[in-house]
């Protein structure tokens, strides 16, 4: 009886042991499966974040070194000049030859002629250009705006260039005047003149044409020696003109 109880015993234990052997291999093998399980599981999610970032980090490197079209199509495009590579031959040049220049005809009143001296006499009394000298007729102190040229009554006075009369007067002070202008701004006067004058007004006169002989008709001088009272106007001033005959003055 008691060896039926000990083996009965002796069973009972060992089915124990081999049931919990049985027990730790069952969890033994749900822990290694859960773990297979886990770990598969997380090498899959680390794989794919893995490949995500690598994936993105490639597409960044890939989009420094290549241009993104964003294709906008309100932005007008720049224009591009087109070089041409035909090199366009220069015109030819062609060398006109001037024409020779026609010098227009000019009256002797536009442009004078070569200077004569009026009569060949002394100067008996010079230009003051502008200075008072005393008057020996008038007793007075006045400026002198010609030149008096000695000469005899009667003797011939001529247009000391060529030019057109003006004018043929007989003054209060100065006499009988004949008044030409010579051109280029140039008025002769010739004054103290006989009253029989041989030219008119509007005529065309020479270098050397007579104009009038010496008289003794000017009032404010006739207290002077026998003379012809000669001046010029230059653009309207008086000037000397005996620099301007002898090509002093203009």
């Amino acid at each position: 009886m008691s060896n039926s109880k000990f083996r009965i015993g002796n069973l009972s234990g060992k089915w124990l042991i081999i049931a919990a052997g049985a027990c730790i291999l069952a969890v033994g093998a749900a822990g290694y499966y859960s773990y297979t399980t886990i770990s598969d599981k997380l090498n899959t999610e680390l794989i794919g974040n893995n490949s995500g970032t690598l994936s993105a980090e490639q597409d960044r490197d890939s989009s420094a070194d290549t241009p993104v079209d964003i294709g906008q199509t309100n932005v007008r495009k720049p224009e591009t000049t087109t070089v041409r590579a035909e090199t366009e031959a220069p015109a030819a040049v062609t060398t006109q030859v001037p024409k020779e220049t026609e010098v227009p005809e000019t009256t002797s009143a536009a442009v004078p002629s070569a200077m004569v001296r009026p009569l060949n006499g002394e100067v008996l009394n010079i230009f003051s250009d502008g200075e008072l000298v005393k008057s020996k007729t008038l007793n007075v102190w006045k400026t002198h705006d010609g030149v008096d040229i000695a000469g005899e009554p009667g003797e011939k006075v001529k247009s000391m260039t060529s030019g057109t009369v003006k004018t043929v007067c007989e003054d209060q002070l100065m006499g009988v005047c004949v008044v030409i202008d010579h051109g280029n701004g140039l008025e002769g006067w010739y004054c103290n003149l006989e009253k029989d004058v041989p030219i008119a007004e509007g005529q065309k006169v020479s270098a050397g044409t007579v104009i009038g002989t010496v008289g003794n008709t000017a009032e404010s001088e006739i207290s002077e020696d026998s003379h012809l009272h000669f001046a010029v106007k230059k653009n309207g001033e008086w000037i000397d003109p005996i620099a301007l005959i002898s090509g002093e003055g203009s």
